[in-house]
């Protein structure tokens, strides 16, 4: 019996090649879009402490303005969409007012010093 001319198809060798070509592309790309994931993460949650840090600051220059040298309450009416924006990690907005981080996600504020830390382990350095 003879093959169709007609017919066509891929062979189980070229199937092979296109999976294990894929296979590598695969292992590349997973871990640079894990990396670049993580570094989306550390910039947005960088924004959203500058944001809250400025926050601070001016309510401060406003206070010091009228007489008191208080860092303010951490709360959402220090921002004009009367919200603390949220960490992107756990998406809270929850601020945590006693010393030290418990990992449980938001912020930490030390409204003595007016000092505001990310409320997770590994990025309570920023």
């Amino acid at each position: 019996m003879y093959r169709n001319t007609s017919e066509s198809g891929f062979t189980l060798i070229e199937l092979v090649i296109v999976i294990v070509i894929l296979g590598i592309l695969a292992a590349v790309a997973i871990p640079k879009y894990e990396d670049m994931r993580e570094q989306a993460r550390v910039a947005t949650m960088r924004g959203q402490l500058g944001s809250i840090r400025s926050a601070i600051a001016i309510q401060y220059a406003r206070n010091a303005l009228n007489g008191s040298t208080a860092f303010p309450t951490l709360n959402g009416a220090i921002f004009a969409d009367g919200n603390v924006p949220k960490e992107p990690v756990n998406n809270s907005n929850a601020v945590k007012a006693t010393p030290g981080v418990d990992n449980a996600g938001g912020w930490q504020y030390n409204s003595v010093t007016g000092i505001v830390k990310v409320n997770l382990n590994a990025y309570s350095s920023y």
